[in-house]
């Protein structure tokens, strides 16, 4: 197996995925005189957000729906590789005091 590689590449897809899913929908910082404009930011590009059609809309809630289920296999993935650790920790050392 290509143990190596596959968390590094699975890592990078996450951090990109997350970018792009964190970086679609934005605000405009509010100024003194100009009123608060919804935008989009794309890959670093701007997109009036004021009159959405619908297929845009829905496209932002899957994003949106999409980032959290990210965020909570991420949580449960942390949680996973935690209980991994205590694992191996509690076997080693039950090892270590059987041989010893």
């Amino acid at each position: 197996m290509a143990k190596s590689k596959k968390p590094e590449e699975n890592a990078e897809m996450t951090e990109i995925v997350m970018e792009t899913a964190s970086d679609v929908v934005a605000d405009v910082s509010p100024q003194a005189d100009a009123p608060k404009t919804p935008k989009i930011v794309i890959d670093g590009v701007e997109y009036d957000a004021t009159n959405l059609s619908d297929p845009a809309k829905g496209a932002i809630a899957s994003l949106q729906f999409a980032e959290a289920k990210l965020m909570a296999l991420q949580n449960e993935l942390a949680i996973c590789q935690t209980a991994h650790f205590a694992y191996v920790k509690g076997l080693k050392a039950e090892l270590e005091g059987a041989a010893g």
